[in-house]
C-alpha cells in the first residue's frame, strides 16, 4: 500500500489542478478557490508522507519535485491572490503551469528516492530541497509575468508581484548555492570548482538580475517584460527535470 501512495497523490493532485484550471477559465471563483486549497493539502499529504518515511524533506526526483513543487506554487497563489485580490489571468497560468509541470513528469516512475548516507548531511538537505523550493517561486513569478503580458487590466500589480517574487526566489537560490559550496568544501575540498553545474546556477541567476534591471525601453515594453520574466522559471524547471 506505502508503494502506491506516491502514484495516488500524484494523480489525485493532478486531478485538482485539471479541476482548478477548468473553474478557473469558467470564471467560478469559489470552485477554483476550493480545488486550490485540496491542490494544498493534497500536495502536503505528500510530502508529510516523504518526511515520515525516510526523515528529510524532498530533494530531487519526478515524485518528490513535482509534489513539492506544485504544493508550493498552490500556496504561494493562495497569499498572492489574498493580498492583490482574484486574479483571472493569474489563476489560469499558475494552474497552468503546475499542470505542465506534472504532465512532464506523467510516464516516470512515482517513487520515493533512495536514502543515500549523504542525505543526512545538513548542507545536502539544504541545497536540493532550497533548490526545488526556487523553482516554486520562480515558476510562480513566471505566471504572473504571463498574466501581465496577455492581461488587460491590474498589469502594473502583477508586474511588480512577479519581480518580488523572482527576488526572493534568488535569495532562495543564494542560499542554496551558499549551502552546495559547504557541501562541495566538506566533500570534495574545492567549494569554487567551475563546473557545467556551476554555469547553469551562474546563467539562472543572471536571467533573474536581468528581468529586475531591463533598460527603461524593455521596461516600457509589455511583450518585452512578460517573455524576460518567464524566463528564469523555464530555465530552473530544465535544470531539474532536464539537466
Amino acid at each position: 500500500m506505502a508503494a502506491d501512495f506516491p502514484t495516488l497523490i500524484y494523480r489525485v493532485v493532478t486531478g485538482m489542478v485539471i479541476l482548478e484550471l477548468c473553474t478557473a477559465g469558467m470564471k467560478q471563483n469559489r470552485i477554483y478557490g476550493l480545488f486550490l486549497h485540496l491542490r494544498i493539502l493534497t500536495c502536503l499529504a505528500g510530502i508529510l508522507f516523504i518526511g515520515f518515511c525516510v526523515g528529510r524533506p524532498p530533494l530531487f526526483g519526478p515524485f518528490e519535485a513535482s509534489i513539492y513543487i506544485v504544493g508550493i506554487m498552490g500556496i504561494l497563489a493562495l497569499v498572492f491572490q489574498k493580498n492583490a485580490g482574484h486574479q483571472y489571468g493569474f489563476s489560469l497560468f499558475n494552474s497552468l503551469g503546475a499542470l505542465i509541470i506534472l504532465f512532464i513528469q506523467w510516464d516516470k516512475p512515482m517513487a520515493i528516492n533512495d536514502d543515500y548516507f549523504m542525505y543526512g548531511n545538513l548542507w545536502v538537505n539544504l541545497f536540493f530541497n532550497l533548490r526545488l523550493l526556487t523553482a516554486a517561486f520562480l515558476a510562480q513569478g513566471a505566471s504572473q509575468y504571463l498574466a501581465h503580458l496577455f492581461g488587460k487590466k491590474d498589469a502594473e500589480v502583477l508586474s511588480m508581484g512577479g519581480r518580488n517574487t523572482l527576488l526572493a526566489g534568488a535569495c532562495l537560490y543564494l542560499v542554496s548555492e551558499w549551502a552546495g559550496s559547504l557541501w562541495c568544501l566538506n566533500w570534495f575540498g574545492d567549494s569554487w570548482q567551475w563546473s557545467r553545474g556551476f554555469f547553469k546556477a551562474s546563467i539562472l541567476f543572471l536571467l533573474i538580475m536581468a528581468v529586475c534591471h531591463l533598460p527603461p525601453g524593455l521596461t516600457r515594453n509589455k511583450i518585452a517584460r512578460g517573455i524576460c520574466g518567464t524566463l528564469p522559471g523555464i530555465f530552473i524547471l530544465w535544470m531539474i527535470f532536464y539537466h
